[in-house]
């Protein structure tokens, strides 16, 4: 099978989208303070990831 540079595009805004809400459910389930500032940043920088590639897939003309 052979892989386009569009399919790594899209794979990896998938990849980001996933770890995002991961990430924000992880959040709900801890108790410690400072360990869900560190998993909001985490869910926060995994969505701006997302947008970025999400923002280049459209741009080159297809859809995430």
């Amino acid at each position: 099978m052979k892989f386009t540079d569009m399919d790594m595009l899209q794979d990896y805004e998938k990849d980001t989208r996933m770890a995002a809400i991961a990430y924000a459910l992880v959040e709900t389930e801890i108790i410690d303070p400072n360990l869900r500032k560190i998993m909001s940043k985490a869910a926060a920088s995994a969505a701006r990831s997302q947008k970025n590639f999400m923002e280049l897939i459209i741009k080159k003309g297809d859809r995430p």
